[in-house]
């Protein structure tokens, strides 16, 4: 199978090893590093603890291994700590920071740990080493506020319009009817405030997930339990397999969130400003391909072939493989890119990298 390179998304590619190099660099007067507990392969799960205030914010990334850009805003946020000692943040909140919550799925750029468990669907089972870890710590802490951080795919837009939903938001429900109590309005109101920011930087590109109800997902779980949840999602922007404007729009939200919580700006926002958030929209892929031809039967009734980039690590190096893909979006409606192939053959993956070697993709 032929691959696609593109090199500089290899900076999404963080394992405990580029971790501990970060680790080493903080503050040993503001940040306590631990080892909280070892994966199914025994590799480090780290824990960060910083702050003496106390709003407790429990706050973990990489769950799903091949989610980065939120860990990476994460610590853009302790680097910008360490170099300003805010004393506003380290006296108003006391925090825990779980950064590479699945180092074997992360080493592995997979969403599931090393038994191929999604963690985000352990919530009541806890059958894993990890989803035992994170339950522990949250037992402990007893946080005010749980802060869960993922990336999400290419495929959604925020609303129908053709807008890549750069970065999304959730307030996890609680019960099955998806009811709002006080602990959801929290939550709420602070996604409104984190958007309202948000607005004068990506203002068609922040989304919302649906609240269906799922116990098993963690963010479902802890609002069950009565601790208000957000879940972030970076996602895509135009032209930026890299993901910094989701990162950099991921380090507004942040400090914003806080900065609320101190002057208690969000009490201005309602539930409904949160939702009037668009709701995420499986209508993108990565690439349409128009104009071939092909041999390929499967293909005959096809004016174009949609694609999505997959992320791979190949040889050590994180790579984006072409999938012709018709169930990501089955009901796409855009792409991120569209080109022309003036009648070159496709008749499956291999024949579209040949078709493509000349064409540049960003």
């Amino acid at each position: 199978m032929q691959f696609l390179k593109q090199q500089e998304i290899n900076e999404r590619y963080i394992t405990n090893f580029r971790l501990e190099s970060l680790l080493e660099n903080l503050d040993q007067d503001i940040f306590k590093v631990s080892v909280a507990g070892k994966s199914v392969l025994q590799k480090n799960i780290y824990r960060v603890d910083f702050g003496t205030g106390n709003f407790k914010i429990l706050l973990w990334s990489q769950m799903h291994g091949n989610e980065t850009t939120t860990t990476k805003s994460v610590f853009n946020f302790l680097e910008k700590l360490n170099e300003s000692k805010n004393a506003d943040w380290l006296n108003f909140f006391s925090f825990t920071f779980l950064p590479i919550l699945n180092p074997d799925g992360a080493e592995a750029f997979t969403r599931v740990n090393a038994n191929n468990v999604d963690l985000n669907r352990d919530s009541v089972d806890l059958s894993q080493p990890e989803s035992q870890l994170l339950r522990s710590v949250f037992n402990e802490v007893q946080p005010n506020l749980a802060l869960n951080m993922h990336d999400q795919r290419t495929i959604f837009s925020a609303g129908s319009d053709p807008n890549p939903a750069t970065l999304s938001f959730l307030a996890p429900a609680f019960n099955e009817t998806c009811d709002i109590n006080d602990v959801r309005t929290f939550a709420m109101q602070l996604i409104a405030n984190m958007n309202d920011v948000l607005k004068n930087y990506a203002p068609a590109n922040i989304g919302r997930f649906d609240d269906s109800f799922n116990i098993n997902c963690i963010g479902d779980m802890f609002t069950h339990l009565n601790v208000p949840t957000i879940l972030f999602e970076a996602g895509f922007a135009s032209n930026d397999y890299q993901r910094k404007k989701a990162e950099k729009l991921v380090d507004i939200s942040l400090e914003t969130l806080l900065n609320s919580l101190i002057s208690q700006e969000y009490k201005k926002f309602s539930i409904d400003d949160y939702l009037q958030i668009p709701e995420n929209e499986k209508n993108f892929v990565d690439l349409i391909i128009q104009n071939f031809s092909t041999t390929n039967s499967n293909f005959d009734d096809k004016n174009e072939l949609p694609i999505v980039f997959k992320e791979e690590i190949v040889s050590g190096e994180l790579v984006l493989k072409l999938i012709i893909d018709f169930d990501s979006a089955p009901n796409y409606k855009y792409a991120h890119t569209v080109l022309n192939l003036k009648k070159q053959t496709v008749n499956n993956e291999n024949d579209l990298v040949k078709a493509l070697i000349n064409v540049t993709i960003s």
